[in-house]
């Protein structure tokens, strides 16, 4: 006895059953009313799809015209991906050899970048500003000030000091205060001297009020004075 499924309808009503299984499944159909309601839907499916081959459904080979644009297609992104690689690559390269260029001009006495762009260039540019240049030791200075809540924000800019040296910038005020607003070390090629033109620039604060300083002392470690610029 031929044994009869529920999803034999779909087959049944395409057509798929040999004569035994559709007599059987027709005997089912008459007691069964799920699948006599789906033998509907599925007769009209095997209604669009009647005189079709199966070969009729394979893909067919793709029009030459259409294929060579694919692959001139597929050739050109591949060549833009290589070509960004390649980009990509020399872009990094070219950052690494910027590095070292600017490392090796600030080493061999070049541009600084300092010089250009630091919080201590922008006060000097933006804040109240004084000069001074000592006679003695050829030490040029420029301060900065910026009057802060704290005290006040100072910026230096130093030429005409060759090293080695320690020094230190202290703030006098009014009163005979003083207090150390920065330290640093001169190397031997100095500071805006021939062979190392770039000024050293640097900042630092004080707690003295602006409107309480009176002068400022560039000294070296052992007290030597190199510059005083009053304000």
């Amino acid at each position: 006895m031929t044994e009869v499924r529920h999803e034999d309808v779909a087959a049944y009503a395409l057509g798929l059953l040999s004569e035994e299984e559709k007599a059987a499944f027709e005997h089912h159909l008459a007691g069964c009313g799920t699948c006599a309601a789906e033998v509907g839907s599925f007769t009209a499916v095997g209604e669009l799809i009647k005189g079709v081959h199966p070969d009729d459904l394979l893909p067919s080979p793709p029009d030459p015209q259409v294929e060579s644009i694919l692959v001139r297609k597929a050739i050109t992104e591949r060549r833009r991906r290589r070509f960004h690689r390649t980009f990509m690559t020399a872009a990094a390269c070219l950052v690494v050899a910027a590095g070292v260029f600017l490392a090796g001009s600030s080493i061999a006495g070049g541009p600084n970048p300092d010089s250009v762009h630091s919080p201590a260039r922008a006060l000097l540019m933006t804040g109240d500003t004084y000069s001074a240049t000592d006679s003695a030791t050829g030490v040029s200075s420029v301060i900065g000030l910026e009057d802060k809540g704290w005290g006040t924000h100072v910026a230096l800019e130093l030429k005409g000091v060759k090293g080695p040296l320690q020094c230190r910038l202290m703030a006098v005020g009014d009163d005979g205060r003083s207090e150390v607003v920065a330290s640093w070390g001169v190397p031997e090629a100095g500071y805006g001297v021939p062979g190392s033109p770039d000024p050293m620039l640097l900042h630092g604060g004080t707690s003295l009020p602006q409107d309480e300083l009176n002068h400022f002392t560039i000294q070296t470690s052992d007290g030597r004075s190199l510059a005083t610029i009053t304000v």
